[in-house]
């Protein structure tokens, strides 16, 4: 026969299409559908008409007086549609090679053969369980399978985003760029959630996801992030504590926001022992089996990560609880104080400061949920203890400068021997190392009698015998421990006659006196260099200032959370009056002057430290921070300043310091903290602790005073003499008129008003009376 005759043989593609319109119309439809746009873009003569005739658009062309854009569009017909799609393939099949045709369309049929995929995540109410066994089923597939498109892609990316981190369009922004799906798909491995729910990892837990997607990336072109880890880390979604609630039958917590502050404080503790003796149902305590076989023994430390906590927009730093358990004993008692200690963390959403807090930001009509980061504490066992070298904290930005030299974007680290929270909590009669990572040489202290003076004394370890978090003073650890001490030779120096000087493994350690002064990290070591580069990084991929948490076991450093830094916005150049009349001036300060303005101060709460210490019983001063809580509730907003002995709302001795936390302050203008010569309070520059923060969100500015150095003013007599209002304002408070006293200004000067101002560029501040209104 001769060759003319013979039956033209179908090509591959023309057979795979015949049967999708037999088997999948769904399916045929859309892969005609894509193929008449191949063909339009590629120019095939005829494409443009046929897309035209699907979309009607010819109708509206050709009947505009007709077909308006305010009336509905006619419908095209079933059969012209089916028509165009035989039309379609027939343009293929003259302008397309066979073989491009059939890798197009093998490639639609492998998208839509993971469909399933795009169709759960996108899906914003789809369970836990299913997302987790949709991206099982999806990454189990053989390589060739797994096949997305960029738009496809970029969309999966999103929708996890969204889902299991935040729904901040910013925070999207800004993390597509850094996760990718199969991210998400080893992280579900280790959340613990409602297996039907839908919650978050919450702010903690977003934060860190991200921060070591960004570390990791930027590692492959920076070898000095080499040994930069996060630790072991598990997720307890947001949505558990609504399960925890709703199983307990504590509803009655839902509402408890909306009390009055005062009624909040009475009764946090009872429901905070209420969340400590109620239980998690099973689903979730065998998650959390699965999370201490996975950490082993190490000792754990459960972190806060509420979905509010570390946005963008408010940093929560310190309003909820951070627990440490050293994970001993038998499974289950590991497990009973891991289920005790999150229900701890869980009812921290009803802390008073965390309440008051919401309250200043708008925030407190957001249903507010608790998830939990589950982490191995970084350090080493040495004898019956667990502890990091050290930890701190590091910012980007700088608020409080100890030199002119310093800029604000040399940021800081407050750093500390043992578990960073002497670095995070302001803690009574102990002092961190700070430290500007861009201008590493100019330090606080520089003379060495001044830098033992206001070196760390005591150290924060987990005690792995007694299961209990101790602080010790760092002479008695180092009898224990000796040289086994990590990085013992960088972090300490030897303090004699005057002079510290570095030591070594020839030291004789039990006879020198160690003071902490990481004078060889910061000198023999890449720590400050590493720890800049980390925040500068950080800053640029996620487009704000940070804050991180680290810790490092001697070898490693490990990031432990990342937060944006909420930065004041600057007030440009400040203009302190000149000549200001000596007799108008009520002090002034010239260290660690931050940058604020207080306009129309009308009231001053001033607690004399002479007075304060004189006070015999601990009662009698806890006494004290509830009169200041009172006088915080009454006064009026921000026309009030605070005055007082040492180191306001510290750990440890009250003595030291009035005994408050942030809901007792958050409407005062300035927290002044006053150190006398004769008395043992000596503020200690708190930026980097949570407290600090909290000033800073407040807009409240703060302060160290020094009266009783040369050339300071400080008018003693307008301070003590002037008529108290205390009992104005706090009627039952008659037992402490004579330490509490609430200066009216106006009153007491026929009219005038007080004004603070503070220039960090000078250095200077000054508060003085003023008869302007601003």
């Amino acid at each position: 026969m001769a060759n003319g005759n013979k039956k033209r043989i179908r090509p591959e593609w023309r057979v795979i299409i015949d049967t999708l319109r037999i088997t999948n119309n769904a399916q045929y439809k859309r892969v005609c559908r894509r193929l008449l746009y191949v063909l339009y873009r590629k120019g095939a003569k005829g494409a443009e008409k046929l897309i035209q005739e699907f979309n009607q658009t010819k109708v509206r062309i050709g009947f505009e007086t007709e077909v308006g854009e305010n009336v509905p569009l006619p419908m095209t017909k079933a059969a012209h549609l089916d028509q165009i799609r035989n039309e379609t393939i027939g343009l293929a099949d003259k302008y397309l090679d066979n073989a491009e045709i059939l890798s197009l369309v093998l490639g639609w049929i492998k998208e839509d053969n993971v469909s399933f995929l795009t169709t759960t995540i996108n899906d914003p109410t789809t369970p836990f369980n299913e997302i987790e066994s949709t991206l099982d089923r999806y990454f189990g597939l053989p390589k060739y399978e797994q096949h997305l498109t960029h738009e496809q892609y970029k969309g999966l990316r999103v929708s996890l985003i969204q889902r299991f981190l935040s729904d901040s369009l910013d925070f999207a922004r800004v993390a597509c760029g850094f996760v990718t799906v199969r991210d998400f798909h080893e992280i579900l491995s280790r959340m613990i959630g409602t297996r039907t729910g839908v919650g978050k990892t919450g702010g903690k837990g977003a934060g860190i996801f991200i921060a070591h997607r960004v570390i990791e990336k930027a590692k492959k072109t920076n070898p000095l992030l080499e040994n930069i880890r996060v630790p072991n880390t598990w997720y307890l979604l947001s949505d558990v504590i609504t399960d925890f609630i709703h199983y307990n039958s504590l509803e009655e917590v839902m509402n408890f926001k909306y009390k009055e502050i005062n009624e909040i404080r009475q009764e946090f503790h009872y429901f905070e022992q209420l969340f400590k003796n109620s239980q998690f149902n099973r689903s979730i305590v065998k998650g959390l089996s699965f999370a201490l076989k996975d950490i082993g023994n190490r000792p754990i430390i459960i972190r806060s990560s509420s979905l509010l906590e570390d946005s963008f927009e408010a940093s929560f730093a310190g309003k909820y609880k951070s627990l440490f358990l050293a994970n001993t004993g038998t499974v289950k008692d590991r497990l009973i104080r891991l289920t005790d200690a999150i229900a701890e963390v869980f009812a921290s959403v009803l802390n008073p400061d965390a309440i008051e807090y919401r309250k200043e930001r708008g925030l407190i009509y957001f249903q507010e949920e608790m998830g939990c980061l589950l982490q191995s504490v970084i350090g080493k066992k040495i004898g019956k203890y667990f502890f990091p070298a050290f930890a701190g904290v590091a910012f980007s930005n700088n608020e409080i400068r100890w030199s002119s030299r310093i800029k604000r974007e040399d940021g800081v680290v407050r750093l500390v021997a043992g578990l960073g929270t002497r670095a995070v909590d302001r803690v009574a009669g102990d002092y961190p190392t700070l430290a500007s990572p861009g201008q590493p040489k100019i330090r606080v202290n520089t003379i060495p009698s001044e830098i033992e003076k206001y070196s760390q004394k005591y150290i924060d370890v987990i005690n792995i015998e007694t299961g209990e978090f101790e602080t010790l003073e760092i002479k008695q650890l180092l009898k224990e421990v000796g040289d086994k001490y990590p990085q013992i030779y960088n972090i300490f120096s030897s303090y004699s006659d005057g002079f510290l000087k570095q030591i070594n493994p020839l030291t004789d350690i039990e006879n020198e006196d160690l003071v902490v002064t990481f004078d060889g990290l910061f000198n023999n070591t890449p720590f400050l260099k590493q720890i800049k580069l980390v925040l500068d990084i950080l800053e640029e991929s996620l487009q704000t200032p940070v804050d991180v948490e680290f810790a490092s076991d001697g070898t490693n450093l490990y990031i432990l959370q990342c937060r944006p830094q909420y930065v004041k916005q600057s007030l440009g150049k400040i203009e302190i009056p000149k000549n200001i009349p000596r007799e108008d001036i009520i002090f002034d300060a010239v260290k660690s002057i931050s940058e604020g303005i207080c306009n129309n101060i009308e009231y001053v709460v001033y607690i004399d430290p002479m007075d304060y210490e004189a006070i015999e019983s601990r009662e009698k001063m806890l006494k004290v921070g509830q009169i200041v809580s009172d006088l915080n509730s009454s006064l009026p907003e921000n026309r009030f300043i605070l005055m007082g002995p040492g180191r306001w709302g510290s750990r440890g001795d009250i003595k030291l310091g009035v005994s408050i936390t942030y809901s007792g302050i958050s409407k005062t203008a300035a927290l002044i903290e006053i150190a006398r010569k004769k008395q043992s309070y000596v503020p200690e520059v708190s930026f980097g602790t949570h407290f600090f923060q909290d000033l800073v969100e407040s807009d409240i500015s703060y302060l160290p005073l020094y009266p009783d150095d040369v050339g300071r003013v400080f008018n003693q007599d307008f301070l003590r003499n002037s008529e108290n209002q205390l009992l104005k304002y706090v009627p039952l408070a008659k037992d402490f008129v004579d330490i509490v006293r609430v200066i009216d200004v106006k009153k007491v000067t026929g009219g005038r008003k007080m004004k603070l101002i503070m220039d960090a560029d000078e250095n200077y501040a000054v508060a003085f009376l003023t008869d302007d209104e601003q």
